[in-house]
């Protein structure tokens, strides 16, 4: 079943920006072209070879994932600091697509850093695309002996249907959707999550957006950690 998927999303979403990249790596060609129409094919080829790029990273991601050899180098790290890495990495210096709210003080977790990036970076653009314009909320706070990381569109929301399979890899409610993807992202997270000893799960109300949750268990903080663990 993996399989037949994944040469669904082959044929479909690594031919879709390879054809456009074909396409204007022809035109480009052509001597008649002026300065702003090369411009224009130039940064076509740009922008799908790095949606190319995305695509192919997501399915290394998930098959790492699947094969069970995505072992977390787990270290102390700062959730706020991977949450703001992320939102460069995926609106670079404009940062005005993310509304972002942390508690003070917050302390260390054990994990991968690079992965629980990738975790974010999927989480982000996925608002992104589905919050119509306006800002994603993200929350980071303490709630007993766990920290709690909430990711909020402003987006249509999802049915029960939508939520009980949005973590399955390459799954589409709606091939006609206005927001095409391959359907990696949400598996991502959660396998990323779930290796690094955290837990994720998704509430929506349809026409009322989204939340993203993300919880982990907070540790006996290090001697390095002074002035950001709580007492």
């Amino acid at each position: 079943m993996i399989k037949t998927a994944l040469l669904r999303a082959v044929s479909h979403d690594l031919r879709t920006p390879l054809t456009a990249i074909i396409t204007a790596g022809h035109a480009v060609r052509s001597a008649g072209l002026e300065d702003g129409e090369r411009d224009e094919l130039g940064l076509v080829v740009v922008e799908e070879a790095q949606r190319l790029s995305a695509l192919v990273d997501k399915l290394l991601d998930l098959s790492r994932l699947q094969a069970g050899s995505a072992e977390p180098r787990r270290d102390w790290c700062s959730l706020e600091e991977v949450v703001r890495t992320a939102v460069s990495d995926v609106c670079g210096e404009d940062s005005a697509s993310f509304a972002l709210s942390f508690d003070r003080d917050l302390p260390l977790v054990q994990a991968d850093a690079a992965q629980l990036e990738r975790v974010f970076v999927n989480l982000l653009e996925n608002a992104r695309r589905y919050s119509g314009g306006k800002p994603v909320k993200v929350r980071a706070r303490i709630v007993g002996d766990k920290m709690s990381i909430r990711v909020i569109d402003c987006g249509p929301g999802m049915n029960a249907t939508q939520l009980a399979h949005a973590f399955e890899p390459f799954y589409r409610d709606d091939p006609s959707d206005a927001h095409p993807g391959a359907g990696l992202g949400l598996a991502i997270v959660r396998g990323f999550v779930e290796a690094n000893g955290g837990r994720v799960h998704a509430e929506s109300v349809p026409g009322h957006g989204t939340v993203f949750a993300i919880e982990f268990l907070l540790a006996e903080q290090p001697a390095t950690a002074t002035g950001v663990a709580r007492s």
